[in-house]
């Protein structure tokens, strides 16, 4: 089997990253064109996509707090 390109993995990535916007609800749609666009082997982010991905960082940072805070409680 032929080893991705750099181009496929740059789609995966970019199909994964909005995927867990709309996840979360940080993002309405899966166009990855909110994140800014991509040469062959760059992607250039919008304001709005760095914007959107500090806020998923931030939604995760919190959600992991959140879970050491339960199993901590119970320990």
């Amino acid at each position: 089997m032929n080893e991705p390109t750099q181009e496929q993995y740059l789609d995966s990535a970019l199909d994964k990253l909005m995927a867990e916007l709309v996840l979360w609800g940080i993002c309405d749609n899966n166009r990855t064109s909110e994140l800014g666009y991509r040469t062959p082997q760059v992607m250039k982010l919008s304001v709005a996509g760095a914007t959107n991905l500090v806020e998923l960082v931030n939604t995760l940072n919190g959600e992991i707090a959140r879970l050491e805070q339960i199993i901590g409680g119970n320990q």
